[in-house]
């Protein structure tokens, strides 16, 4: 959305089962966090990335920005899961005003919706690799389906809010991590895990060279507990948190949970076996781990185990100056939630 100069926006990750919100202010670029907020959402609000209860969601966001006393209602917004394709692709060289022309037929071979039901966008990546044929370039091709994104910014609309930048959540970590860690020329892979979706990022230099969104998230851990122990969500929802509930063994709650992780680091590590097999970036060096869910009881080393590679969590604000007013004991306990909303709020109106 091209409204305006290159001016600040605040940062809004509309997740499954919480809404996070972070501003940052900038100056000689430097980054200095001066707001920042967490709110859970109702379990059926929003339901495998569907609003289900936009009022409730709305009056969320809204309440949110209201106990920060921002007065900023600009805000770069994201999305992710199905309704979003990422795909490196290869096109013949052109200037980037010929690709803006043509990109809707470059797309049609790569995205599996209707051309006409998606928002499209593109970066021509800046160095070629030993992937790319003679006379092509290679470029990032982003589709994200209209309705979706009408959906969301419809969403934000109702909450007083100004949608000036739609980004893609793989690319708000992407955005945080070289802030905080800078390019390098290390492989990296970014891992977030949210409530209903996983987004994986594997770097390059501080670029894209591979991304993917997996069905799954937090809530798989809840519902197992759910079904297996016949409680209500917010029980197995608190089991989940290791808070004691009557005549429930913890001990019973952890070993589901341990099942439950493997199978998510399983698909991880299928996601990043894929990589290594089809990509000729070379071998991952580190994983980050980030998202409401990335605190999972054994997950991190479970993971770790899985891909056989030092994982760690990712630090959002590691090196972002601390503002007037902030608890920081406070943000430790939510840094781990904050990574989009972080990364989004490092955009600009105009920015690409």
């Amino acid at each position: 959305m091209l409204l305006g100069r290159l001016q600040p926006v605040i940062g809004l990750d509309v997740g499954s089962s919480a809404i996070k919100m972070v501003h940052l202010s900038e100056k000689g670029g430097e980054y200095t966090l001066e707001h920042y907020g967490v709110r859970e959402l109702d379990p059926d609000a929003i339901v495998d990335g569907a609003v289900m209860d936009a009022g409730h969601v709305a009056d969320t966001i809204r309440a949110l920005f209201d106990a920060s006393k921002l007065r900023g209602r600009q805000v770069a917004i994201s999305v992710a899961g199905n309704s979003v394709i990422v795909k490196k692709i290869h096109v013949p060289i052109m200037s980037a005003d010929e690709l803006a022309e043509s990109i809707s037929w470059e797309a049609e071979q790569y995205i599996p919706f209707e051309i006409n039901d998606v928002h499209l966008d593109f970066h021509i990546v800046e160095a070629a690799d030993e992937s790319t044929p003679s006379g092509k370039m290679p470029v990032l091709l982003v589709a994200a389906k209209k309705e979706r994104v009408s959906e969301l910014v419809t969403l934000v609309q109702e909450a007083g809010l100004k949608p000036m930048v739609v980004d893609v959540d793989a690319f708000g970590l992407e955005n945080i991590f070289c802030t905080n860690y800078g390019v390098g020329d290390r492989v990296t892979g970014l891992v977030n895990i949210g409530a209903s979706v996983i987004n994986i990022n594997i770097l390059l230099q501080g670029m894209t060279a591979f991304t993917r969104d997996i069905s799954m998230g937090g809530d798989r851990y809840t519902e197992d507990i759910q079904k297996a122990l016949n409680i209500s969500f917010a029980e197995a929802e608190r089991a989940k948190r290791g808070e004691a509930i009557e005549g429930i063994d913890p001990e019973h709650v952890l070993a589901m949970m341990q099942r439950t992780g493997g199978e998510m680091a399983a698909e991880i590590g299928r996601t990043f076996d894929y990589f290594r097999t089809t990509s000729q970036v070379g071998q991952v060096d580190k994983v980050l781990l980030s998202g409401g869910a990335s605190r999972a009881a054994g997950l991190q080393e479970q993971i770790a185990e899985r891909l056989g590679l030092p994982v760690q969590m990712l630090n959002p604000f590691e090196h972002i100056h601390m503002g007037k007013g902030i608890d920081t004991a406070r943000l430790h306990d939510v840094a781990h939630q904050l990574g989009v909303a972080a990364g989004l709020a490092t955009r600009r109106v105009n920015d690409r």
